[in-house]
């Protein structure tokens, strides 16, 4: 295997970025073909490279995307506001985790394989976050990300992610059932939370001084400092670390700076062209070939169940409450990506899982997820096509 950091780097990044660029073309997500980069260098076919040479550049990946997330998604409080959006994102969230709780705790010994209550929690709450960035890239194709339709579906997506990253917070709390030790954490967490109030506070009344001083390199040095030093505070009293880089991307997110071009375009190019690349890379060396074959057939029933209960419900509130293009959104509602394989990876880190087989169940998925998103949509708009001549003619014919 190779050994010197410097080549692995140029390897990776540079062959990901190709193959990634590539799959974006053809429509498909480019962390899909990042993944697969991982898989065909790593031990499971070429063996030239081992995952843990880049694990530490996964971590910050992980930590920046969701520092990114909680910096788009601003005013988090004020989307919660929204009734419906909460209605639709709290109901995706509980009744799909609770049916996958079923799924996990049921069906996997007919294969060999019995998870914990608290793994089975933490696979649960995985498979029911839905990734945000696909009912946004749907709406925006289109036309419909200012509609009604497309800023529900959006906030929707938002209370889900917030929920399941607090939820999965809090299920790793009961990792170690000691008394003091849950004690502890609840102090820790009562800390962490008047941290979070204070640097609120503080950031506010800092933001106009930074603002004054026209230093760019300031501002995102004050952004990295601030994601890294909660991303490590929230790991450190036993939340996971990506709790506390979402919180730091609200906060950054409330600065004006956040929203000048040179900032934003300074954080995507560390991000999307370095660390982020690398931790979908660092995934596909994970991924044991050998294992995903061995549970193929159970990593295909995940990704119907889950795929089964998404689309069913979103379907049904969106016609609930008289929503248009519930197909649609529906649809875009199934992906499974970045914030659910972080929870996974995480959950190894800290010892709820002891060896790999969630990323083999899950890997499956985030292939067939997106695949099955692209078809989806393209029949929808093919339907919505030959409708739409029908529907024009029936129009002339009643105005005639």
């Amino acid at each position: 295997m190779i050994e010197n950091i410097l080549l692995i780097l140029f390897l990776l990044i540079l062959s990901a970025k190709i193959v990634g660029s590539v799959f974006g073309r053809m429509g498909l997500d480019s962390s899909v073909g990042e993944l697969l980069i991982g898989i065909i260098v790593g031990p499971s076919v070429l063996k030239l490279i081992s995952p843990s040479s880049v694990e530490e550049f996964a971590i910050i990946g992980s930590v920046l995307i969701l520092f990114i997330a909680g910096m788009k998604e601003q005013s988090v409080k004020k989307i919660f506001m929204d009734k419906l959006a909460r209605e639709i994102g709290l109901k995706l969230f509980f009744v799909t985790s609770i049916l996958m709780g079923v799924f996990f705790y049921v069906v996997p010994h007919f294969f060999g394989i019995t998870f914990s209550l608290l793994q089975v929690i933490i696979l649960a709450i995985a498979f029911s976050i839905i990734d945000v960035g696909v009912p946004a890239k749907v709406m925006i194709s289109k036309g419909l990300i200012n509609s009604p339709v497309g800023r529900i579906t959006i906030r929707s997506a938002i209370v889900n992610i917030v929920l399941g990253l607090l939820v999965f917070t809090f299920s790793s709390l009961f990792i170690d059932f000691s008394l003091f030790l849950i004690l502890t954490k609840l102090v820790g967490i009562g800390l962490f939370v008047l941290i979070i109030t204070a640097l609120f506070s503080v950031m506010t009344k800092l933001s106009p001084f930074v603002a004054r001083l026209h230093v760019e390199e300031a501002e995102f040095s004050l952004a990295i400092i601030l994601v890294l030093l909660l991303a490590y505070l929230s790991e450190f009293i036993g939340f996971s670390s990506v709790l506390g880089a979402f919180l730091a991307g609200q906060i950054i997110g409330s600065m004006p700076f956040s929203e000048t071009r040179s900032f934003t375009d300074k954080i995507k190019s560390i991000s999307f062209g370095l660390f982020v690349p690398l931790f979908f890379v660092w995934f596909g060396l994970s991924i044991d070939l050998v294992d995903i074959w061995k549970n193929i057939g159970l990593g295909l029933l995940i990704f119907l169940a889950y795929v089964s209960i998404r689309f069913v419900l979103t379907y049904y509130l969106i016609k609930k409450n008289k929503l248009d293009h519930p197909l649609l959104v529906s649809s875009s509602m199934l992906s499974v990506d970045v914030e659910s394989l972080v929870v996974l990876i995480i959950a190894m880190k800290i010892g709820i899982f002891s060896n790999s087989i969630p990323l083999s169940l899950f890997a499956p998925s985030v292939l067939l997820s997106t695949l099955f998103i692209v078809l989806m949509i393209s029949a929808i708009s093919f339907f919505d096509k030959k409708k739409s001549p029908v529907a024009a003619k029936s129009n002339k014919r009643s105005r005639s």
